[in-house]
């Protein structure tokens, strides 16, 4: 299983499309804490609680828009490249030669959307915390974005930090397993980067303006969104729905999970029949 798994890296890492999503997000990332940093003046204006405050809000302001776009750009190929190389007859002839290949694109799947995680946030956490020399990290939070402050347990600045981190993977791949299915589904590389991509971006919008839209368009949108991927990466929808308490994350949490084991479920029944068509 590594070595299919290797496989699907080395096809991964030799699309093109991928290096120059590789570049645009490393520019925007560190455009992002560049501007994060000197607008922010952590040194000077605020005070301990505040800064880490500013850091949580880190994962809202690029930390999820970034993540979107490098799983939109770097996993529609990965599913349509067999097609588009016209090698999809090879998987078809070994015995598991399709299950297999399913199970080594849904694992590389999860490994992409886990790095891309981690090394945003890795990078957000030591960039921002190091402005101000972490100082507070390991102190209790009392100030926080989602969640009512009163209803937060016991927990560090930086350990809640990290589980923001945490629930912007499960939102990750949430998002990935989207992917996996509209690319199963066109069986093309640019249309499913212009779906997925123009999806999470009218997600996105929504998160703005949502509100100003007329209750008959903003109640059915809102709940998809809410319950979607657009919440989930944009960490709305773990606080939504059971109002701000931390006792309630693990529904929203539990359904997340349902739902993306639901996605790489039905990838894989598309995958299989479109594979046989």
């Amino acid at each position: 299983m590594a070595w299919l798994i290797s496989d699907e890296a080395r096809k991964h890492r030799a699309f093109r499309e991928v290096w120059v999503a590789y570049l645009l997000g490393g520019l925007y990332l560190l455009l992002g804490l560049y501007t994060e940093i000197s607008e922010q003046n952590y040194s000077v204006l605020y005070d301990a609680q505040q800064k880490w405050n500013f850091v949580q809000q880190n994962i809202y302001s690029y930390g999820a828009t970034l993540t979107a776009f490098l799983l939109a750009v770097g996993l529609p190929r990965l599913v349509c490249c067999e097609r588009e190389y016209r090698t999809d007859d090879l998987v078809g002839t070994a015995a598991l030669g399709r299950l297999c290949t399913w199970r080594a694109k849904t694992a590389f799947t999860v490994l992409y959307c886990a790095v891309v995680v981690f090394i945003i946030g890795a990078a957000s956490l030591l960039v921002n915390g190091g402005a101000f020399g972490f100082e507070g990290a390991l102190s209790s939070v009392v100030r926080c974005v989602y969640f009512a402050d009163t209803a937060l347990p016991p927990m560090s600045n930086l350990a809640y930090c990290a589980i923001q981190y945490g629930f912007l993977f499960l939102g990750a791949l949430y998002f990935a397993g989207f992917i996996l299915i509209v690319a199963a589904l066109t069986r093309r590389t640019a249309l499913s980067l212009f779906l997925c991509g123009g999806s999470y971006l009218l997600f996105f919008a929504y998160s703005a303006v949502g509100p100003q839209l007329p209750e008959f368009l903003r109640v059915p949108i809102d709940a998809l969104y809410r319950f979607g991927f657009g919440g989930y990466l944009l960490q709305e929808s773990y606080s939504w729905v059971f109002p701000y308490l931390w006792s309630d994350v693990w529904k929203p949490v539990l359904l997340g999970i349902g739902m993306i084991l639901l996605e790489f479920f039905i990838f894989l029944q598309i995958w299989r029949r479109k594979a046989k068509a």
